[in-house]
C-alpha cells in the first residue's frame, strides 16, 4: 500500500527533546500500564503543558479499537483519540510514526500528508512482535505505541516514507482488483477446458470476466498516466499495462532507494524460486508480454540470452532483471528533478 513520486523523499531528522534518552531505555515493570493510566484527547490538550503548539512534533501511533493511540516525542502518557484527524489537529504533528496504515485510513493520511505531514511506516511487522518479546511485555495498544517509539529511537533504518497520494491510491485499488479478476479470470478459463468449453454458465461468465478486465485494464492506465514513474516509464520505456501500474504505485519507493542487487533480491530475481510473492509474479508478466509483444529493447534482450544458450526461463528472468534496472533508474532520474527543481 505506499509512495507517490510527487513527494518530498528528503532525510527525516531524528526526534528531539529527550530522544536519546528516553530512546535507548528499555521498557521495565513501570512502563507495563494499564488502561487507568491512558488520558483520553479531552481530557487534555493536546499540545502538551502549555497548551501551545511545539515545532517539528513527532507522535507515534497505534490504531486499535476503532482509536487511536498517540504518544508524543516529548511525553509519557498516552493519549486516546477517536480518529487519525482528530489526532493531526490536536497534537499537530510534524512526523507520524506507525506500523501500519489500515486501508480504510489511506486517504485520510494522504489529505493530511497534504497538509505537510511526514509519515513513517515500520518496513516488517515482525520487528514490533520482536520488541515486544524481547522486553517480556503483553500486546496491547497502549505497549505497543511506546515499543515503536522506542524501536524507532534505536532503529530508524527499519521505518520508511509513506508517501501516498489520492491518485496513487486509486491505482492501487484499481490494480488489487485487477489482480483479483485476473486470476477469477483463469480459473474460468480452466473450468471452460474441463466442460469442454460447452457449459453455458461458464460459458458466459468467462466473456463477461473478459470484458471487464479489458475495460478495466484501459481504466487502469488512464489513471496511471497521473504517476509520473508511470507515465515516462510509458514515454521513455515503451511499457504501459496494469502489471507496471501495480508495481509502480506499490513499490515506487523501493525502486527509489534499494540498489540493484537488493531490489533483485526483492523481486527474486537472483535464483529459482518457489511460492513467489506477488510482485515477483507481475515482473515476469510484464517481461513475458514484452517478448510476446516483440518490444524493440526487451524482445532483442531475451533473443540475446537465447542465443547465449539460455534456456525461455533464464532469458525471461534475464529481461526482468533488466527491467527492473530500468525502472530503477527512471525512478532515480525522477527524483533527483524533483530535487533540482526549485520550491514552489
Amino acid at each position: 500500500m505506499e509512495l507517490a513520486l510527487q513527494a518530498e523523499t528528503a532525510s527525516i531528522p531524528p526526534p528531539g527533546d529527550g530522544a536519546d534518552s528516553e530512546g535507548g531505555a528499555a521498557l521495565g515493570p513501570q512502563s507495563r500500564e494499564t488502561p487507568d493510566h491512558v488520558r483520553t484527547g479531552d481530557e487534555r490538550h493536546a499540545g502538551g503543558e502549555g497548551g501551545g503548539e511545539r515545532p517539528g512534533r513527532w507522535v507515534f501511533v497505534d490504531f486499535g479499537r476503532s482509536n487511536v493511540y498517540a504518544l508524543t516525542n516529548d511525553g509519557d502518557e498516552v493519549l486516546i483519540f477517536n480518529n487519525l484527524m482528530e489526532m493531526a489537529e490536536r497534537l499537530k504533528p510534524t512526523v507520524v510514526v506507525l506500523d501500519s496504515l489500515p486501508n480504510k485510513l489511506q486517504n485520510t493520511a494522504a489529505e493530511l500528508a497534504r497538509t505537510g505531514i511526514t509519515f513513517l511506516k515500520l518496513k516488517n511487522l515482525n520487528k514490533l512482535s520482536e520488541e515486544r518479546s524481547n522486553n517480556g511485555i503483553t500486546k496491547s495498544d497502549y505497549n505497543d505505541v511506546r515499543l515503536l517509539r522506542q524501536l524507532y529511537y534505536r532503529r530508524p533504518d527499519d521505518f520508511q516514507p509513506l508517501c501516498t497520494s489520492p491518485e496513487e491510491l486509486t491505482v492501487r485499488a484499481l490494480t488489487e482488483l485487477w489482480v483479483q479478476i485476473a486470476f477469477m479470470k483463469k480459473a474460468s478459463k480452466c473450468a471452460r477446458t474441463i466442460t469442454n468449453n460447452n457449459h453455458p454458465v461458464i460459458v458466459e461468465i468467462n466473456r463477461n470476466l473478459r470484458k471487464g478486465i479489458m475495460k478495466l485494464s484501459r481504466e487502469i492506465h488512464e489513471q496511471a498516466l497521473k504517476l509520473p514513474l508511470y507515465r515516462a516509464s510509458v514515454e521513455v520505456l515503451g511499457l504501459r499495462g496494469p502489471t507496471l501500474a501495480y508495481i509502480v504505485s506499490h513499490d515506487a519507493y523501493s525502486l527509489m532507494t534499494l540498489p540493484r542487487d537488493k531490489l533483485a533480491i526483492r523481486y527474486a530475481l537472483t535464483h529459482h524460486h518457489y511460492g513467489r510473492k506477488l510482485r515477483s509474479q507481475l515482473l515476469i508478466m510484464l517481461a513475458k508480454a514484452t517478448v510476446m509483444n516483440k518490444h524493440p529493447r526487451y524482445s532483442r534482450v531475451y533473443g540475446h540470452y537465447r542465443s547465449k544458450g539460455k534456456k525461455h526461463w533464464q532469458a525471461i528472468l534475464r529481461v526482468a532483471r533488466i527491467i527492473l534496472r530500468d525502472l530503477r533508474k527512471l525512478a532515480k532520474d525522477l527524483q533527483q528533478a524533483q530535487k533540482a527543481d526549485p520550491p514552489a
